[in-house]
């Protein structure tokens, strides 16, 4: 900036720039703090959710180690009844001496033959319970670990449940049925009983606690993602106003320039006898609306600031505020120009004549135009040529000047506090 900058150029320049840091500051603030509202975790649900469908199954590996502690007893007694082979004698019992015949010569009576059919009927619940323990022991050792009580059972049930459903054929039934007793009567059934039923409780403690959790269990929602990230919006954003306020400044430079590019080579005019082509020229000069766009910084400023509080989670409506607003901003400015109009050409006319000192005081010209009539005589003096307009200027002094002397001269005529007339 030089002498030639308007003051009023300065002053609107300084206080967009003002009003562009505040808002600006503030609009960041705003887009760097924001949060996303509060939702229900969706992680501990999802955990809840997993721990409740793991408590069915342990309640069903829990009833079947039950079931197969009491099924075996009962296995036990009704393979008695089946006469089936005691699976504890490890050996043949002693051969026992023929038995005598009785008188008449009778014959001895026979050993009755296995119920084929209640042995298998027998050993089916126990088959059963078996084959559900036999998937359970991955999990009940996850839970309780491994219960070196309970492994000679767990081998046991694996084994049994290994053994492969008999045909409808009664000598298939009852093998089967015989291996499942000598692998199930004697194992420790209520260790496994106990191990399912301790691994129940764990996980239905566990999915309590992941409950009570998932009902109070909050977190922030992300916030949205929109054309941009978030922080190339935002740079974005900061960028376009900086630009506007960079623009601005060079738009007041610009006109300062081209001021001091006209009016300076005019003061040799001066010199040379043409003092009226130096006024004109300023006369016209100050009649240009002011430089620089104080409009699009304060619209931007604004819309950028109001897009921040209104909707801070969208970083994109940032962007959008700020180029809303420096359209709005453009109008704006453009409107208040057009409202101005020619009531301060006086004024800039004023201050210009402050830094280029005329030969012929521009008070003088601006005396010679009527107020009001301030947009006709500029429009008329730039229609006309600019030796024309030297002389227009030269002839509104001069006669401005005539009528002042003739006051004054009248005023000495009449003698001080005596009126005329």
């Amino acid at each position: 900036m030089n002498e030639y900058t308007r003051r009023e150029e300065v002053r609107a320049t300084f206080i967009a720039s003002a009003i562009l840091v505040l808002c600006i500051a503030v609009a960041v603030l705003r887009l760097v703090t924001v949060e996303g509202r509060l939702i229900p975790d969706p992680s501990a649900r999802r955990k809840a959710e997993e721990s409740e469908a793991r408590l069915a199954p342990a309640r069903a590996c829990a009833l079947a180690g039950e079931k197969l502690n009491a099924e075996i007893e009962v296995f036990k007694e009704l393979a008695k009844s089946a006469r089936m082979p005691d699976p504890t004698e490890g050996v043949a019992p002693p051969a026992r001496p023929a038995p005598r015949r009785p008188a008449g010569n009778a014959p001895a009576p026979r050993p009755k033959e296995p119920d084929k059919q209640l042995a298998w009927a027998s050993a089916q619940p126990s088959y059963k319970q078996a084959k559900i323990l036999a998937g359970c022991r991955a999990a009940t050792d996850e839970l309780v670990g491994a219960r070196v009580s309970a492994l000679p059972a767990w081998e046991a049930i694996a084994k049994a449940a290994a053994i492969t459903p008999p045909g409808n054929a009664e000598a298939e039934q009852f093998e089967a049925a015989k291996q499942l007793l000598s692998l199930l009567a004697d194992i420790p059934a209520d260790k496994v009983a106990q191990a399912t039923k301790d691994a129940e409780a764990t996980i239905r403690a566990t999915a309590e606690r992941d409950r009570e959790r998932a009902n109070t269990a909050m977190i922030r929602e992300p916030l949205p993602q929109g054309v941009f990230s978030r922080r190339v919006a935002v740079s974005v954003g900061v960028g376009l106003t900086v630009c506007a306020l960079l623009i601005s400044y060079l738009g007041v430079r610009a006109a300062s320039m081209r001021r001091l590019a006209t009016l300076l080579p005019l003061r040799e005019a001066v010199r040379s006898g043409r003092p009226g082509m130096q006024a004109a020229e300023i006369l016209k000069t100050a009649a240009a609306h002011n430089s620089g766009e104080p409009g699009i910084v304060i619209g931007a400023a604004l819309g950028g600031l109001s897009a921040a509080l209104l909707a801070p989670k969208d970083a994109d409506l940032f962007v959008a505020g700020v180029m809303a607003g420096l359209l709005i901003g453009l109008g704006a400015q453009w409107a208040f120009r057009l409202a101005v109009g020619a009531s301060r050409w006086r004024a800039r006319a004023t201050e210009l004549a402050e830094v280029e000192k005329p030969a012929i005081p521009i008070v003088l010209a601006l005396s010679g135009v009527k107020p009001g009539l301030e947009p006709e005589f500029i429009q008329f003096l730039r229609s006309l040529p600019p030796a024309d307009a030297a002389a227009a200027v030269e002839k509104l002094a001069s006669q401005a000047e005539e009528r002042i002397l003739a006051a004054a001269d009248a005023g000495a005529a009449y003698g001080p506090g005596r009126p005329p007339g």
